[in-house]
């Protein structure tokens, strides 16, 4: 049920990834003008923490907008080939470590703004580099032998392998490949 919530088991390619970031970006932007009435990036970040921290409008948002990013990047991770559990969770304990490492040593901080260290700044920007760029695998699905499920738009699209294996158990219980059937 997870894999599907959270996008572990949907595909997204570069170009719609690109889009539903920048549209996802915009939108947040325009909810925090509307509310606050100062732009990100005017400056005053300082004002505009304080309103926003008052605000359980811009708060819900933001929880709102860390889990559709995370979809997001989950679905373009699988689109890639590789297992979204896996490198979303390597990249969330990287994060973590390296912001516990920059608030325990602040000489290794970028700067004493800043709550993370050079080496998670680079590779926080490769793996989003990696996102935007790196080629998908696209349709191709050589794990599953059964026909794929149509239905999809093109830009978002379901792995069948959960469904694959589900059949080949049901023809194992029915005797279907025990030489014997009963």
């Amino acid at each position: 049920m997870l894999n599907y919530i959270f996008g572990f088991n949907a595909r997204m390619g570069r170009l719609a990834f690109f889009f539903c970031t920048f549209v996802t970006g915009v939108g947040f932007m325009m909810l925090v003008y509307g509310i606050t009435g100062n732009a990100p990036a005017s400056g005053r970040t300082d004002v505009l923490l304080a309103q926003a921290s008052s605000s359980p409008a811009l708060i819900f948002a933001f929880y709102g907008m860390l889990v559709i990013c995370f979809m997001l990047q989950s679905m373009r991770v699988r689109d890639i080939g590789w297992d979204p559990v896996c490198v979303m969770a390597a990249w969330i304990a990287l994060m973590v470590l390296d912001r516990a490492i920059a608030g325990r040593f602040p000489e290794y901080a970028l700067t004493y703004q800043h709550t993370t260290t050079v080496v998670g700044t680079a590779v926080n920007g490769v793996m989003n580099l990696v996102l935007m760029f790196w080629p998908g695998r696209g349709r191709v699905d050589e794990a599953s032998p059964l026909p794929r499920e149509s239905g999809g738009d093109g830009m978002f699209e379901r792995n069948s392998s959960s469904a694959a294996a589900g059949s080949r158990m049901a023809r194992i219980a029915s005797g279907e490949f025990g030489g014997k059937t009963q």
